[in-house]
């Protein structure tokens, strides 16, 4: 019981020198894109009701809708590409500010030493992930600890360092305005 109130005192104290909380384990929401649902519904169909009795395939009732379905994917790739560029924004945006850390140990082969990576995820098109790693010295610098507090907060704050250099502002080929939205935005945020 003792060790695990030593273990939330650190954790605020640490929240405290960050200015935010930490995040131990976050799961990225499912991104919908074009893509995605087009190998679902073309080459990847796991919905099991579909495939009729005993798994004999699709009724003919079920392939009109189905394709009525991917009709309506082709007609709406547009807009589909404009959400999954919106909710990356999101993400990425959301992680930059307060990204889930998680600290590595790895060995150099070569001089037997440990050293401490921060890393986190950052969502990309196509429902992918991206890791990104930033070096955080040698393990004994933090008492060979992977839950150390001053590793996380250094991680956290070199990983918003690269998160900002590397993936911000994100690059999307939408045509969608979504840059002069957000400025519309922000000027009716200042306005309060």
């Amino acid at each position: 019981m003792k060790t695990q109130n030593n273990k939330i005192d650190a954790n605020k104290k640490a929240e405290k020198m960050l200015g935010a909380k930490i995040i131990n384990k976050s799961i990225t929401p499912t991104i919908v894109s074009y893509e995605t649902l087009l190998e679902e519904f073309t080459s990847g169909l796991k919905f099991k009701p579909a495939f009729g009795v005993q798994g004999a395939g699709l009724s003919p009732n079920a392939k009109n809708h189905l394709s009525i379905l991917l009709k309506l994917l082709e007609l709406h790739k547009s807009a589909l590409d404009d959400i999954e560029d919106a909710t990356l924004n999101f993400l990425v945006s959301s992680i930059s500010e307060n990204p889930p850390v998680y600290i590595a140990r790895t060995k150099d082969i070569k001089t037997d030493i440990e050293y401490f990576n921060a890393k986190t995820f950052i969502p990309v098109k196509g429902g992918k992930k991206k890791e990104v790693k930033v070096y955080l010295g040698k393990a004994s610098d933090f008492n060979n600890d992977t839950k150390n507090n001053a590793a996380r907060v250094l991680g956290k704050k070199l990983l918003i360092k690269a998160i900002n250099e590397k993936f911000l502002p994100f690059n999307s080929n939408s045509k969608f305005p979504f840059k002069e939205i957000l400025k519309s935005l922000n000027k009716k945020s200042d306005l309060k």
